[in-house]
Formats: C-alpha cells, structure tokens, sequence
C-alpha cells in the first residue's frame, strides 16, 4: 500500500499528491515545535534573548531539513535534487535584486506613504540576531517547503502553471493570523500569491530553490528586521502636515 502511495508519477485524482503536501506541512510544523521545546530547555542556561532567538531558528531549519529530507529519501525514494533542493551557487542577478528590491519598497514608504515612518528601537545587536532569526528560517525552511516539495508535487500532477500559483496560495493562507477581517485576509492572499509566483519564477529559472531562498531571506531581514517599517499617523494632522512629517523622518535611524 505504501508503494503505491508514494507513486506520485500516477496520482489520477491528486489525492496522493495533496497527501504529500500535508505530510510537508506536518513536518515543517513539528520541526519548528521541536525546536522551540528544545530552545525553552536551553533557556534555563542561557538568559540572552537574542542568542536564543537564535538558536531556535537553526534548530528549526536542522529538525526540518533533516526530516524533510528523511522523508524524501526513505519515505519517497527520491532524492533532493528531484526536489530542486540542491548545491546550485545562487545568481549574482538574483543576489542583487534581493537586495534592490528591500530598498525600493523602503524608498516608496519614505517618499510616498503618508505618516510618520519608524522603526523598532532595540540595540542593535538584537536587532542583527533578530533579522537573522527570521531571515534564515522562512528564507530556507519557506522556500524549502513550498518553492522546493510542494511546487514540484503539483508540478508532477497538475502542470507549472498551477505548481507556480497553489504554494503561493496555501503560502498566504498559512500567513494568516487571528484579529484579520475580511479585507486583511484578502489583502494578505492577494500579497501572499503575487510574492509567491515571484519565488516560483525565480525557482523556474534556475532549477534551484537557492535563489528565492536568498530573495525571501533577505527580504525579511531588511524588511521585518532591520527596519522594521510601520506607519503611525497622526490623526489631528493635516494631511500636508503628515506629508510634510513623513519626508523629514528617516526609516533607518
């Protein structure tokens, strides 16, 4: 029965294939689970924030790529490469468009965003581990599970087309937190699909999942971690005023 599961070249009704995706899923979910317990276990030896964030970020990108890949070659017999999760050297190309594309979006919240824009206030040392934690682990294990496994399990039953389009969805929805309405969820799909099909191009072109590893993990690392970019405006103000604010405060103080 196991054998004919992990058939994946014949899967008539894609039921084997959305099995699999869930199978990835459920691994990526114990190794972070893992990691975290093992983290908590280590806190009582080390105080440092920062050090243990992160710490639980290479424990979680270890738990989650030794089980995905122990179930790749066991469980599957395939090997990682099959995947697109390989030792190919990331392009120059994309190397400098991860690191164009955080400073045009900081550029357009500077020049066009109305409000005040600030950025988190930690030492910068924290702030360094923290952009780390969270540009390494969705850079490596996101891109692992959802550009490398799931798109090439769809890929296999379906086409490249909906390869490039169903991880970019279930990559959204994934994303979605309590306290969203409507509007928010729809926003964060809309977000989540345009992104994800850019990752998936970026996969395509190289037959790597290396480089949209760089582009993501980068991303949040300047984005999410070092400037941390949020809008606070004022309400009593004009929107001259706001304007006016908004270009004389810099995001990366």
């Amino acid at each position: 029965m196991w054998n004919t599961f992990i058939a994946i070249e014949d899967d008539r009704f894609g039921l084997k294939t959305i099995g699999h995706c869930i199978i990835g899923i459920i691994i990526f979910i114990i190794a972070n689970m893992s990691a975290v317990l093992f983290v908590n276990v280590l806190s009582y030896c080390i105080t440092i924030k920062s050090i243990i964030s992160l710490l639980n970020c290479c424990f979680s990108i270890a738990f989650f790529l030794f089980l995905l890949s122990l179930y790749i070659r066991k469980g599957l017999k395939k090997q990682l490469e099959f995947f697109r999760i390989n030792y190919v050297k990331p392009s120059q190309l994309f190397i400098g468009i991860s690191m164009i594309l955080p400073c045009c979006v900081i550029g357009f919240y500077y020049f066009f965003i109305e409000g005040t824009l600030s950025v988190n206030t930690i030492k910068i040392y924290e702030k360094i581990c923290f952009a780390l934690s969270i540009g390494l682990s969705a850079g490596v294990c996101e891109e692992v599970l959802f550009r490398g496994y799931i798109m090439k399990l769809v890929e296999i039953r379906w086409n490249r087309t909906i390869a490039a389009f169903a991880p970019s969805a279930l990559f959204g929805l994934l994303h979605i937190t309590g306290g969203m309405d409507i509007i928010d969820i729809l926003q964060l799909l809309l977000a989540g699909i345009t992104v994800g099909v850019m990752f998936s191009s970026v996969t395509y072109a190289k037959n790597t999942v290396n480089n949209s590893i760089v582009i993501h993990g980068l991303w949040n690392f300047f984005i999410l971690g070092i400037a941390g970019i949020s809008l606070k405006p004022d309400q009593n103000e004009t929107t001259s005023e706001k304007n006016a604010k908004c270009r004389r405060t810099h995001p990366l103080k």
